[in-house]
């Protein structure tokens, strides 16, 4: 029996582009479907609501939804190439194609190098949305979102208004409570402040009006009332009118930790400036978030495994659990990254471990259901 030389040049270029052809179209569409379907649940409904209940003009929530999509498009990449690889060798096993390349010669480890190739440029990909784009859109977004507040063309709630002024490191400082409100102007506050831990005050004032141009609160006709923690020493302060000024610059403590709008250099630079202050927690979460950033578009190389050992498991388990398991899978991860995370926080792994763990542990399943199918790959070759 002549036997195909798939070691041949032509060959392997041939193969390569049927299975790339295989394997783009189940990407294309996971992208489609997992980057709407985040971006459905986590911008659009609340950009709706804030459409019709704070009047956010149509025009930059629309732009805002756009600047989105490079961040949710990263995130459904690895989801796309597990679902691709999937699905193209499953349609390859379930069509005997697979069967027939074995027959000619070329076995299964041939394919998976493909498969891993179509992986590491998906991981290119990735890395550079998260590197080159990502950063600039969400920037983008919260920049306009912010404009669009200090401009004035996002109206207040009109009655019960409940606002809580966090911290860079999601601490309460300040609880503002309204009555109602007309256009930029608060009526029936109340405030409590708690910047000062030991030495709190409490605001009451008629009314409170938004300073476009200082960027500040102009509270009046109110009273301020300090009190220490063992409640000694209080006193009352009247006034007629009380500017309420937005926090100066951030120190370097107080930088906000947001990876959605640092690339990994600002991250780094970010981190040496923590380091020569006094916050040891910041400096976790950030390095968390450094080990993360690069640890995240491995999980693409992980997933091209998995999916393509379901993909050439035998046609009876392919279809029917290969693609309930990949979704177990991609649920399972995300628990990991989550857990990990949690982890990390607490001081219990390293940061390192952290962010690295889950891939590596998805890795390491997609090796051990890779195997048995290779090796049975192997017996087949060898009894022909």
């Amino acid at each position: 029996m002549h036997r195909w030389n798939w070691r041949s040049g032509p060959a392997i270029a041939r193969i390569d582009r049927y299975l790339l052809k295989a394997l783009l179209p189940p990407f294309l569409w996971g992208i489609g479907a997992f980057s709407s379907i985040g971006l459905a649940a986590a911008v659009l409904f609340d950009l709706l609501r804030q459409v019709s209940d704070a009047q956010l003009p149509l025009a930059i929530a629309l732009t805002v939804l756009g600047l989105q999509i490079p961040y949710f498009v990263s995130l459904s990449i690895p989801m796309s190439v597990l679902l691709a690889c999937l699905l193209a060798f499953s349609k390859l096993n379930m069509d005997g194609e697979l069967m027939a390349l074995q027959a000619v010669g070329m076995g299964l480890e041939r394919l998976t190098r493909t498969s891993l190739c179509f992986s590491l440029v998906a991981l290119i990909l990735m890395f550079g949305l998260t590197e080159g784009v990502v950063p600039i859109s969400q920037y983008q977004a919260q920049t306009l979102l912010v404009q669009t507040v200090q401009q004035g063309q996002l109206s207040l709630k009109k009655q019960h208004i409940i606002y809580p002024d966090k911290s860079p490191q999601n601490k309460l400082r300040r609880l503002v409570y309204a009555q109602s409100s007309t256009g930029q102007t608060l009526y029936g506050i109340t405030m409590i402040d708690f910047t000062i831990p030991a030495r709190q005050k409490v605001i009451t004032a008629h009314s409170a009006t938004w300073d476009m141009e200082d960027q500040r609160w102009i509270f009046q006709q109110g009273t301020i009332y300090f009190a220490t923690a063992d409640g000694r020493e209080p006193h009352l302060i009247h006034f007629k009118t009380q500017q309420l000024q937005l926090s100066a610059a951030a120190s370097p403590a107080e930088i906000v930790l947001n990876p959605m709008v640092m690339s990994l250099p600002m991250a780094l630079q970010t981190l040496t400036q923590l380091r020569q202050t006094d916050a040891p927690f910041p400096m976790r979460i950030l390095a968390i978030q450094i080990h993360r950033k690069i640890a995240l578009p491995f999980t693409i190389l992980a997933f091209g495994l998995v999916g393509s050992a379901l993909g050439m498991q035998p046609q009876q388990s392919s279809a029917n659990k290969g693609f309930g398991l990949s979704l177990i899978i991609i649920l399972g991860q995300y628990i990991l990254i989550f857990t990990a995370e949690i982890w990390s926080k607490t001081g219990l792994i390293s940061p390192w471990l952290g962010a690295w763990l889950p891939t590596l542990v998805t890795g390491c399943l997609g090796i051990a259901l890779l195997l048995p199918v290779l090796g049975l790959s192997r017996s087949n070759f060898s009894q022909q």
